[in-house]
């Protein structure tokens, strides 16, 4: 069973990024995607860019917080979770790289924040393809992420979850 658990502030950064992202990658892929380029879709623009800039930085803070503070001990598949954790957080942070560079090579950034106009279509911007193509694999990511702590947490029955603030501390202490 675990005894280790991450510190409060990367508890609290971690699900405040994985709502964000989730909440991200559900309104971008669901309402963004079909809306019109009209006036009427600067204001979800406007907060889909916030918030994407605000889990960018999430992620750089996990990121820091996670080589300053003590690392957790090994568990089964220590080597595979460092991979997708790696390229879940560099994908994560493609995917706020690719939005400013479509904001600003499309003019969606003027658009948003000052008194532009959206393109016909975004479609025909590199980065948007780029942006996309990165929403699938976070979504993939994720996904495996999930799994991959439900199985810790039921099949080998370690208690990794309580290290991210899932269950009592005591629980991850019991033999």
């Amino acid at each position: 069973m675990q005894t280790f658990r991450y510190a409060k502030p990367q508890i609290v950064i971690h699900w405040l990024a994985a709502v964000l992202i989730a909440f991200l990658l559900v309104t971008g892929t669901f309402v963004l995607a079909d809306l019109p380029n009209t006036a009427q879709k600067i204001g979800n623009l406007r907060i889909h860019m916030i918030l994407g800039g605000l889990a960018g930085l999430l992620v750089i803070s996990r990121i820091v917080l996670r080589k300053r503070l003590p690392a957790p001990p090994p568990v089964q598949g220590e080597k595979l979770a460092k991979l997708g954790h790696m390229a879940l957080n560099l994908v994560i942070l493609l995917m706020v790289f690719s939005g400013v560079m479509l904001s600003l090579q499309s003019g969606t950034f003027d658009a948003v924040f000052g008194s532009g106009v959206l393109p016909e279509d975004f479609k025909q911007f590199t980065p948007r393809k780029i942006h996309g193509l990165a929403s699938r694999v976070a979504m993939g990511l994720i996904a495996l992420h999930v799994l991959a702590a439900l199985y810790h947490q039921t099949i080998i029955n370690d208690g990794l979850l309580s290290r991210m603030g899932l269950g009592s501390a005591q629980a991850g202490r019991q033999s």
